[in-house]
């Protein structure tokens, strides 16, 4: 999974170099075929011309495919090297002897995206598009180089040697390519055994509260469910699309279970008290939120995932913020609640409500869906309210079945 999304992200930085290189290629062709019509160089207009012409469509077709129209799809990069290959066959027909070098442009570019197949379809096209292309230079007569007066001499001397210094040199970037799979391999495997440890550690922390406040059972596994369900069907019904990235939601759902780790610092006493707290208590028990928030950023605040210590911090600081800003910590409102904490403060008030506390027994489903529906708009986000009263039966399921 991770090395896929990698190799993806690799693919559409790829399609973004090739363009710029062939950008790039498009300026420095056009400044020779100026220095041509300065007569500083002395290629034959009658080739020079429709070489460049034909070229500039070329090399400019990858920065049309990636800038102007967008596309990312997997199909781009065959394009790209198609490109390429005509490029250089064209090159090899028209200017053959002056630019050698760019005979190994498609195979290179080949080469940025770490695909074997794709290095192997590049150096079979780029060896026939240069053999075709000296050969059509013979017939029509473009060649430079007064040597290769019969057709044997282009092939013996010309088409065979480039043949096998492009495969040579496809041999060394296939070899580098599979190496470099090979190490991302290697990373991807350590990658997703600290992911593994991530969350065996973040369950560990979340189970550590719940077994200080022996009232919440499976209170984390559930919240953290309706929190997906949530989440899912937002992204489903086309909410917040710059947002809700799989990344994210992947962030939200380990981020979830930490909501309620600040509790670690409130005392047993306040904690497990079967009746009503004091004021004083209360306020103590608020204290959760800002701790919470604390020990997420002093604990996973250096580990790399950036997103993911930034949703594990505001799910624990901002989970009791309300719609109508009479939450706390911070009084925050409407929007300025982020979105990770507004799906958990539903989530957790359901869950809350729903499963028996040392201070009462459970309520109802249907209570608690009423619950929901009278704190929308002031308590919580009225849409995410109005999507979770939406989900009924799922939520009901999932209750059911992890209750059972």
């Amino acid at each position: 999974m991770l090395k896929s999304k990698i190799l993806i992200e690799n693919e559409k930085q790829a399609n973004q170099i090739v363009a710029k290189v062939m950008g790039i290629t498009f300026l420095i062709f056009t400044f020779i075929y100026l220095l041509n019509v300065w007569d500083i160089f002395e290629v034959r207009d009658s080739i020079m011309t429709p070489a460049y012409v034909l070229s500039s469509c070329l090399l400019l077709l990858p920065l049309v495919l990636t800038y102007l129209l967008k596309k990312e799809a997997g199909y781009v990069k065959y394009i790209n090297v198609i490109a390429a290959v005509l490029f250089v066959m064209l090159i090899s027909i028209t200017l053959t002897y002056h630019v050698v070098v760019i005979y190994v442009y498609p195979i290179a570019i080949a080469s940025l995206y770490f695909s074997k197949k794709l290095n192997i379809i590049a150096t079979g096209l780029t060896v026939v598009a240069v053999s075709i292309g000296q050969i059509a230079a013979f017939y029509m007569d473009t060649l430079q180089d007064d040597n290769f007066t019969e057709l044997y001499d282009t092939i013996i001397f010309g088409v065979i040697p480039r043949a096998l210094v492009l495969t040579a040199v496809a041999v060394i970037f296939t070899m580098l390519c599979s190496r470099t799979v090979v190490l991302l391999q290697k990373l991807t495997k350590s990658s997703e055994e600290l992911s593994l440890y991530h969350g065996e550690m973040v369950m560990g922390f979340a189970t550590l509260v719940e077994n200080k406040d022996g009232s919440t059972g499976g209170h984390i596994k559930r919240s953290t469910t309706y929190v997906k369900l949530l989440a899912e069907e937002l992204k489903r019904r086309g909410y917040y699309p710059e947002v809700l990235t799989e990344e994210y939601m992947k962030n939200l759902c380990m981020a979830a279970p930490m909501h309620d780790i600040g509790k670690i610092s409130v005392p047993d006493v306040i904690l497990q008290k079967p009746g009503r707290l004091t004021a004083e208590e209360f306020d103590t028990m608020k204290q959760h939120t800002v701790s919470g928030g604390k020990i997420i950023m002093e604990t996973f605040g250096h580990l790399g995932n950036e997103q993911y210590a930034q949703l594990a911090y505001e799910v624990a600081r901002y989970h009791h913020e309300k719609w109508n800003g009479k939450g706390y910590p911070e009084g925050l409102k409407r929007k300025e609640i982020p979105l990770c904490a507004r799906i958990m403060a539903i989530a957790d008030v359901f869950d809350a409500v729903s499963e028996k506390r040392c201070y009462r027994d459970a309520m109802p489903l249907e209570k608690c869906f009423e619950i929901i529906l009278e704190g929308s708009g002031q308590d919580f986000d009225p849409v995410l309210a109005e999507i979770f009263l939406d989900m009924k039966e799922q939520v009901t399921k999932v209750h059911q079945e992890m209750n059972s």
